[in-house]
């Protein structure tokens, strides 16, 4: 398979190190300044192009890449403010869309035991439910898009919670981290029980950590999914690109995952 990248920072390098030792080619890459590179005649040679960049840029990129007959995997987080125009554009190309918060088939595992976990405490007044996140220094966005997409599933599965909110951005490395990380918590405590508190934190190079916590006064119940590097994210991205290749539409990790685990 051919494959484009769009972007070529840590995750696009993990991306083509994976994608190379799987057997497929990397025709052309998109980086920063090269993104005329995107809707050129070697561009257009791609089966699919895997982006990666930033929030301000992604929705373009893609836009870009369906005018150009080109299928996108998209890993961008923070421009899904776009996503619903974004969808209706690459439809109307004819091309095709499979953008996620989070590739890592952990973090996927890890979304349906929370959906599942909820559920029941939903019925369990007597805990109380907090997402936390931890994430590298030079990540853009927060909370994660991660921590979004598993905040709001968890809100939809718990019939006692009716909203979440970012109690906190807490810079750990720095000295105010300390006193980011109490006021946090000091916000999270004050929220009603109808509020799901999500805390963001930023600490060296993490690749990426989320953790939900239900805790009553007798006991404490966690699942967490801690990411040892890159590699599971791309090579999540790359197993996307060999599923979406031929397709035309707009998809998500679900339909991707439904068909993988024969769902």
């Amino acid at each position: 398979m051919k494959i484009a990248l769009i972007g070529y920072g840590k995750m696009g390098k993990a991306i083509e190190r994976i994608a190379l030792g799987r057997g497929h080619e990397i025709v052309c890459i998109a980086d920063v300044d090269s993104r005329g590179v995107i809707g050129s005649e070697t561009f257009r040679s791609a089966d699919v192009a895997i982006e990666f960049t930033t929030p301000s840029t992604a929705a373009g990129n893609i836009r870009l890449s369906a005018a150009a007959g080109v299928p996108v995997v998209c890993g961008t987080t923070g421009w899904y403010q776009d996503y619903e125009a974004v969808a209706s554009d690459v439809r109307e190309s004819g091309s095709a869309l499979l953008a996620a918060t989070n590739f890592s088939i952990g973090v996927y595992v890890t979304r349906m035991a929370s959906r599942l976990l909820a559920s029941v405490m939903g019925r369990l007044p007597q805990y109380r439910g907090t997402l936390d996140e931890t994430h590298h220094i030079h990540k853009l966005d927060y909370p994660s898009g991660t921590a979004v997409t598993m905040a709001d599933e968890i809100v939809a599965s718990d019939e006692a919670l009716g909203r979440w909110v970012c109690a906190g951005e807490v810079w750990e490395d720095s000295a105010d981290g300390p006193r980011q990380a109490e006021e946090a918590l000091l916000r999270a405590g004050e929220m009603g029980l109808d509020t799901l508190p999500v805390t963001a934190r930023r600490r060296g190079e993490v690749p990426g950590i989320h953790t939900v916590t239900w805790d009553s006064e007798v006991d404490t119940v966690t699942l967490s999914h801690s990411a040892k590097s890159r590699g599971g994210f791309a090579l999540g991205a790359v197993m996307a690109a060999e599923w979406l290749a031929g397709r035309k539409g707009v998809y998500t990790i679900d339909d991707m995952m439904h068909e993988i685990l024969g769902k």
